[in-house]
């Protein structure tokens, strides 16, 4: 191990000079030779720190990114991207691009830790073995922030939702028709994943576009099963001609039952994920404890060994 960690390392800055030489000069080579038109940036959404940061590089090289990626890969990237609510902030070969930034940057600081280490003796195994490892954490690290961004916005759908179907019953069943409805239960909502993305459907709506093509889309930009059913049964109920206000009464109540058993799982959970805290910290106080006074009592009982109680005292 220590040996291939050497010949990583002795390598690794070599290579990362060379690429990083290699994009600065392209980068200037293209804004010499090549004029890029200013895009519009009214439809963007605010984009996160981490894009802000690399923003004009992976700007630069984004068109390039695309040209290497699939139909496939960038339609998956894309719905990854809907699922955490920054599709308008960010786009698929962005995404991409900000990846190989990060795993670049992450190189260059893993060999300035090595150089500015090594003129003290070097490090450790253990550590050296990080630094190696330190761009591929630089690549995956906006797959970690993404996957987060969908659990959150899953979470906060989860909790919005149910109260959204049943605003929406009673707009209906006060003798509203379903756009109007939809406009004041979105009224009401907070601000927040379900308002945004219902906001947009019923903003297509209102252009022009057809309900149902506006509800598949609206699925599958938040990609949540809820969701998925709530538009199945919708456009079904259309094309049999079945009542709307009694399948979204059926939607309210399995939503808010699917939230209530979510919580009571997670609530069984909860005992046995505090299990191992419990043994790594309290565990071994108590026990501790329990053999301080356990000791004690013995010594003044003298029924203690002599050579044990000389090495407590000491």
């Amino acid at each position: 191990m220590g040996a291939l960690t050497s010949f990583l390392l002795s390598n690794f800055p070599a290579l990362l000079m060379a690429v990083g030489a290699a994009l600065g000069a392209f980068s200037l080579l293209r804004l010499f030779l090549r004029t890029r038109p200013k895009e519009s940036e009214e439809w963007r959404d605010p984009p996160p720190l981490i894009f802000k940061l690399f923003k004009p590089i992976i700007r630069l090289f984004s068109g390039e990114v695309r040209n290497l990626m699939s139909d496939k890969s960038h339609a998956n990237t894309q719905t990854r991207l809907s699922a955490g609510g920054v599709n308008y902030a960010i786009m698929a070969e962005e995404f991409l691009t900000l990846k190989i930034v990060c795993a670049i940057f992450a190189g260059l600081l893993s060999f300035i830790l090595y150089k500015a280490n090594e003129a003290n003796g070097g490090l450790g195994t253990e550590v050296s073995a990080f630094l190696v490892l330190l761009p591929i954490v630089g690549f995956v690290y906006p797959d970690i922030w993404l996957r987060d961004k969908i659990g959150y916005r899953r979470r906060r759908v989860a909790k919005e939702f149910p109260f959204l179907l049943d605003l929406l019953v009673l707009s209906m069943r006060a003798g509203l028709n379903y756009s109007t409805s939809l406009g004041q239960a979105i009224s009401s909502l907070p601000n927040g994943p379900v308002k945004d993305e219902f906001g947009k459907l019923l903003r297509e709506i209102r252009a022009g576009k057809i309900r149902r093509d506006a509800l598949l889309d609206l699925a599958a930009r938040m990609n949540i099963n809820s969701v998925h059913n709530f538009v199945a049964a919708i456009n079904q109920a259309e094309e049999t001609g079945g009542e709307i206000v009694d399948v979204l009464t059926v939607q309210a109540e399995q939503r808010r039952s699917e939230r209530f058993n979510e919580a009571e799982a997670m609530a069984n959970k909860a005992p046995v994920k505090m299990l191992l805290p419990m043994m790594l910290f309290l565990f071994p106080i108590v026990f501790m404890l329990v053999g301080f006074i356990m000791m004690v009592k013995l010594a003044e009982s003298n029924m203690l060994p002599e050579a044990l109680l000389r090495l407590l005292v000491s």
